[in-house]
C-alpha cells in the first residue's frame, strides 16, 4: 500500500547520486511545477547558484549566503510577505485561476446557526461535504454550534434531583440550551423556574464562580426564577431541596 510516507528512488540533478524522497514530497514537487530534485541542501544550493543571476543571488559560489525565514525577525517576514503579495497583484496572479495555489475557488453555504450566506475555501468545503464539519459564518456562530453539540453526562446529584422531580410529577427539561449562551441543569417550563446543581469542589473555583455570576444574571434577565443547590445539600436531603422549589409552585397556583 502506497502512502504519503512511502519512499521512492530518484537521482539527484546535481551530483547524479541515487537518493529517496517520500510520495508526499514528490506530489508537492510536481504540483508546484519544480523540475529539479536534489539529495541534500548542499546540492540544492549548488543547483540554485547555477540558475540564479545578478548581485542579489544569495547562492553565489554554490553556497547559500542569505538569511533563512527562520533567521529573520517578524517584521522582516511581514515585509517579505507584503512584497510577494504586491508582485502577485502586479502580475495579475493574486486571485482566481491565475493564482498558482488555485484549488477550485470558494463555495457558498448557509450558516447552520444564523442562516446567513458564507463562503468556504476548498479544504473547509471538503470537510463540510464529507460531514465532518458544519458551515458557520463567524467564530461566534462556531462557538454556538459547539455548545449545541456538546454531549453532557448527568452527575449523581443531577440524577438525584431528576428522580425527585419525576416522583413529584413535576415536568422538566434537562440540559436546556438558553439562548445559545448557557446550559441549564433543569428548566421547569410550566413555571419558568431554573434549578442548578453545584458540585462542592468545581463551583468553588474562582473562574467557575465568575461564570456562575454571569449565568445568574442572564437567567434572571430572561425572567426565570433561579434555585441553586450545593452538592452537600442534595446529598443530605434532596426532598428538602425540591420542597423549596415546590413552595414557590404552590404559592403561584394558590394565587391563580
Amino acid at each position: 500500500m502506497i502512502t504519503g510516507k512511502t519512499l521512492i528512488g530518484v537521482f539527484c540533478d546535481e551530483c547524479k547520486e541515487h537518493t529517496t524522497k517520500t510520495v508526499k514530497y514528490l506530489r508537492g514537487h510536481i504540483k508546484s511545477k519544480r523540475d529539479s530534485l536534489y539529495c541534500s541542501r548542499e546540492c540544492a544550493n549548488k543547483g540554485h547558484s547555477k540558475r540564479m543571476r545578478g548581485k542579489g543571488n544569495p547562492n553565489h559560489g554554490g553556497k547559500f549566503h542569505g538569511k533563512t525565514m527562520r533567521d529573520r525577525t517578524m517584521e522582516e517576514r511581514k515585509e517579505i510577505g507584503k512584497k510577494i503579495s504586491e508582485t502577485m497583484i502586479r502580475k495579475g496572479i493574486s486571485r482566481g485561476k491565475n493564482n498558482p495555489k488555485w484549488a477550485g475557488g470558494q463555495t457558498k453555504f448557509t450558516c447552520t446557526v444564523c442562516e446567513k450566506e458564507t463562503y468556504k475555501k476548498p479544504y473547509i468545503t471538503r470537510m463540510i461535504i464529507s460531514g465532518k464539519q458544519q458551515p458557520t459564518c463567524s467564530e461566534e456562530c462556531s462557538l454556538v454550534l459547539g455548545r449545541r453539540n456538546i454531549e453532557y453526562e448527568n452527575t449523581s446529584i443531577e440524577i438525584a434531583v431528576a428522580n425527585e422531580l419525576t416522583e413529584r410529577g413535576i415536568k422538566y427539561e434537562e440540559q436546556y440550551n438558553l439562548g445559545d449562551k448557557f446550559r441549564l441543569d433543569f428548566l421547569l417550563p410550566e413555571y419558568g423556574i431554573v434549578i442548578e446543581c453545584d458540585g462542592d469542589y468545581w463551583h468553588n473555583l474562582p473562574e467557575v464562580k465568575r461564570r456562575d455570576r454571569r449565568k445568574n444574571s442572564y437567567i434572571e434577565a430572561c425572567g426565570y426564577s433561579l434555585y441553586r443547590f450545593w452538592e452537600y445539600q442534595i446529598n443530605a436531603d434532596v426532598e428538602a431541596c425540591v420542597d423549596i422549589v415546590l413552595a414557590e409552585i404552590n404559592e403561584r397556583e394558590a394565587v391563580v
